[in-house]
């Protein structure tokens, strides 16, 4: 009994020594201005999965703060670096072999659309994931556009970001659940108005909007179309009934909202 008592107090003793020590290498590397790493994570999949690198790139304090704490301590990623500077990020990303950056898109120096491109052209191995408040369908199909591999709101829970993380790191495209919701919703509905715009309007009727948008007058829609000008004026009431418009500004503005002319 004593001897087990004796090794219990000398495990504890141990581990009391290897706590201090970590603690004091933490202090001397913040005061040397660099980022502490804990030598002794093991990953979420197991001591042998191999751990994602990240840098992570917004321009809040705060926010960086929490990720690298997020990610590090809570789900074992290796963090490289963390900067609210574009040129900073890159610098890093090209002397420092990174899986991933996790980035906001709304920058203050507004370089964000221009680092992606950068990362895309030198064909670099780094997937980016973009962490955004906002989920607007146009900022989103934006940041595709530029070349991005994933997109997350910021009101998404840890899990789901770490999850995003691995699905892009691993070579996957993620997109939010709820952006996507709302882009199918939206482009749904947009589909639609466009189907049932063409629907309602015939062939003929399309043309004569086409040139009432070019700026023409009746007699000149006539002569292109070898109809008459009455003909010209009907077709034009009957669209004015279709689309529900007062008058043609309005009438060729709801067509082209719609997608029925160009």
């Amino acid at each position: 009994m004593r001897l087990s008592f004796c090794v219990a107090v000398k495990k504890a003793v141990n581990h009391s020594r290897n706590d201090c020590s970590d603690r004091l290498n933490k202090t001397k590397w913040l005061l040397m201005g660099e980022r502490w790493t804990n030598s002794r994570r093991v990953s979420p999949d197991g001591p042998d999965a191999p751990l994602s690198s990240v840098l992570i790139l917004d321009d809040h304090p705060i926010i960086r703060y929490g990720l690298v704490q997020l990610l590090s301590s809570r789900y074992g990623m290796r963090v490289v670096g963390e900067t609210g500077n574009c040129a900073a990020a890159r610098e890093r990303l090209e002397s420092t072999k990174t899986d991933l950056l996790l980035m906001d898109m709304d920058l203050k120096e507004g370089c964000a659309q221009a680092l992606i491109r950068k990362i895309i052209e030198d064909n670099l191995a780094t997937r980016v994931l973009v962490y955004s408040a906002r989920s607007h369908h146009a900022q989103v199909l934006e940041a595709v556009r530029c070349g991005v591999h994933g997109y997350i709101t910021k009101d998404a829970e840890p899990e789901r970001l770490y999850q995003a993380i691995l699905v892009v790191a691993g070579g996957a495209f993620y997109l939010d659940p709820a952006i996507a919701s709302k882009l199918i919703g939206q482009l749904g509905r947009k589909h639609e108005r466009r189907a049932r715009g063409s629907r309602e309007l015939t062939g003929r009727e399309v043309a004569v909007l086409q040139r009432l948008a070019e700026g023409m007058r009746n007699s000149e829609i006539a002569g292109v179309l070898f109809i008459t000008e009455r003909t010209v004026k009907y077709h034009v009431t009957s669209m004015f009934n279709k689309l529900r418009a007062r008058n043609r500004t309005q009438a060729v503005k709801i067509a082209l909202q719609n997608g029925l002319i160009k």
